[in-house]
This record gives structure tokens, C-alpha cells and sequence, in this order.
């Protein structure tokens, strides 16, 4: 990620909407504004949407969210699936409370359980090859969120598969170029450059709170930690609900995008 460009789009958006100082660093690959980490995942209008169809009635008696996300090569296996689960607690309404896993080379398949008695199974995997043919505003991993409820079922991607459109496709020497808008007022940067400066304006603007994102981060870090560790175990893993700070309210858009 490009620190320079994401701080500039993220002064573009400060300057044009209004919102208080500051600036995106990144530590161990996780992007923070000051000492809050982002949760760009939140931001994703997919994500949003997903988010809406659980709160307007949509979607009724929500019983299992079926999450898949696989990454290039290197990646941080451990830290994609703290991503997964934090979504499925915010989508989910709950926090996870059990864990069971199962590790093998670059994959884990995670079975999980909501305080509310949700469902969860999470697919991660980081074997990816690299050098794929993908502009760089496509995504550089491939993810699906699917929630199945009592009356109805939502998902981000096509039914049946993993792979995002394209809103264009280009053929030429270089083989077969992919090119997604997925921001109107921040081109140039990456799929996972602009939603960690969406989150970083949310946070600035106040219309996120940072008490809220620091403790759904630590509350996901420690999921997928226990994850692996249940995977090493051969035992599910159980994790203590404290009562106080609900970590999964929806967020308010920016209305101009």
C-alpha cells in the first residue's frame, strides 16, 4: 500500500467534506490512524449493503454466514481471518464466543459461534500464485460473504463462486488487464487502498467511533488466534463475553461518494 497517495486521497476528503486532522501508518501491514486500527472491511459497499439487508428486515432470523477469502502467497493468514471474523461478528450482530479449526499448508476452514447462536464457517487461504493479470484497482485477494437467514439469503458475489466481476476486461500482449471502479473520488488507488482511507475519513469524521474499532480489532485478533490454536489442539476454543461496548452498530455512510 501506498502510504503517500492514500494520505493524499484521505487530505482530499478532509478538505472537501470536513473532518478533524490526521493521517494513515501502517505497523505489521495493518493500516491505524494515531493508535486506533482501521477496519476497511466495514467500509466496503458490499459489506455496507450486506450490513443494511440485516437491519431493514431484508433478511429475518439470520442463522449462518458461510465466509470464504483467499490472498497471494505471503500473506498473513492469521490476520485475513481476524478480518473474516470481525465482519461476522458485525454482520452477525454478536460477538464469537466458540472456535474450532482446522489448519493445513496455506488454508484454515474455522467453524464459529455467535453469542447470539449464529453460525459461522470461515474458508482462509494465502496460496494465491502471484503476478496475476489484475489491474490494481481490482482486488489482490478474492473474498465471499453469504448470509443465510429464515426468510432469505444475501451474498456479495454470483452465486456459486469466489470470483468478483470486472466492470471492464481488456485483452492485449500482456494478457487479460481487469479494471473495477469501485470510487468516484479517489482513483488511482488500490481496492485495499480505498476502503482503509474511507475508514480512516469514518474515523475522522466521527462518524466511527475509535473506542468501538480498537476493541472489535482485539476482540477479532484474539478469535483468530484462538482459531489456530484450536487447530493445534484439536479442541474447540471458548471465548468469555464481557458485558458493555457494542463493537457491532452499523456505521454511517459518507452520503457523497
Amino acid at each position: 500500500m501506498n502510504l503517500k497517495k492514500m494520505n493524499k486521497g484521505l487530505d482530499f476528503l478532509r478538505e472537501k467534506y470536513g473532518a478533524k486532522s490526521g493521517e494513515i501508518t501502517i505497523k505489521d501491514g495493518h493500516c491505524y490512524v494515531g493508535a486506533t486500527p482501521l477496519l476497511p472491511g466495514r467500509m466496503e459497499r458490499k459489506i455496507v449493503e450486506l450490513k443494511k439487508m440485516t437491519e431493514n428486515g431484508t433478511l429475518e432470523g439470520v442463522s449462518t454466514l458461510r465466509f470464504a477469502s483467499f490472498a497471494q502467497k505471503g500473506a498473513d493468514a492469521e490476520a485475513l481471518l481476524a478480518k473474516e471474523l470481525d465482519l461476522a461478528a458485525y454482520l452477525g450482530a454478536s460477538d464469537v464466543t466458540r472456535v474450532m479449526a482446522v489448519a493445513s499448508g496455506n488454508a484454515i476452514n474455522v467453524l464459529a459461534k455467535l453469542a447470539n447462536d449464529v453460525n459461522v464457517s470461515v474458508e482462509v487461504g494465502v496460496g494465491l500464485p502471484a503476478g496475476r493479470a489484475r489491474s490494481p484497482s481490482a482486488p489482490q485477494a478474492y473474498d465471499r460473504h453469504e448470509i443465510i437467514a429464515k426468510r432469505g439469503v444475501a451474498c456479495d458475489q454470483t452465486v456459486d463462486t469466489h470470483t468478483p466481476h470486472a466492470s471492464i476486461r481488456v485483452s492485449n500482449a500482456k494478457g487479460m488487464e481487469e479494471f473495477t471502479d469501485v470510487d468516484t473520488e479517489l482513483f488511482g488507488l488500490t481496492y485495499e487502498e480505498v476502503w482503509n482511507v474511507r475508514a480512516a475519513f469514518a474515523l475522522l469524521q466521527g462518524r466511527a467511533s475509535a473506542k468501538v474499532w480498537k476493541a472489535a480489532w482485539a476482540k477479532a485478533t484474539k478469535a483468530a488466534a484462538l482459531a489456530f490454536a484450536a487447530d493445534k489442539a484439536k479442541a474447540a476454543k471458548t471465548i468469555a463475553v464481557k458485558k458493555g461496548l457494542d463493537t457491532n452498530q452499523s456505521i454511517k455512510v459518507s452520503e457523497v461518494r
